[in-house]
C-alpha cells in the first residue's frame, strides 16, 4: 500500500504542527508528500547523521531539523506553500528587479513565520 498525501477540504492546515524530532517530522513529511519529499528527507537525514559521526558535532542534525520543520510548517498550509512556490518562481524567472525583490522579501516573511510555529 502506497502512502497518499492528506487533502484539506476546508483550506486549513492539513496536519497539526509536529514536534521538532526526526521521527515526528518524518511522519509529517510522509503525510504531506510521500512521493517527492520523503525520499529527499531520508537522504538528507542519512547525510546529516553521517556528517555528525564524521565531525563529532550535531550541527548538521540541528540544521536538518530546522530545515524540515520549516518545510513541514509551510507545506501543512496549502495556500502558503503555493504562494512560496510562486515567489520562488518569480525570483528565478522574472526580469523585473523590483518584482524579484518583493518576492524575495515575501519568501523571507513566509519562512520566518514558519520557523516561529514551534514557539
Amino acid at each position: 500500500m502506497t502512502a497518499q498525501p492528506v487533502v484539506s477540504h476546508e483550506g486549513g492546515p492539513l496536519i497539526p504542527v509536529p514536534e521538532k524530532t526526526p521521527a515526528a517530522l518524518r511522519v509529517a513529511v510522509t503525510r504531506l508528500d510521500p512521493a517527492e519529499a520523503l525520499p529527499r528527507f531520508d537522504r538528507h537525514w542519512e547525510e546529516a547523521t553521517r556528517e555528525a559521526r564524521d565531525t563529532f558535532t550535531l550541527t548538521s542534525c540541528r540544521a536538518f531539523l530546522e530545515h524540515w520543520f520549516t518545510w513541514v510548517a509551510v507545506h501543512r498550509l496549502p495556500d502558503v506553500a503555493a504562494r512560496l512556490d510562486t515567489c520562488e518562481r518569480i525570483v528565478a524567472e522574472s526580469s523585473d528587479r523590483a518584482e524579484r525583490r518583493a518576492a524575495s522579501a515575501e519568501i523571507g516573511r513566509i519562512l520566518a513565520t514558519a520557523q516561529e510555529s514551534d514557539r
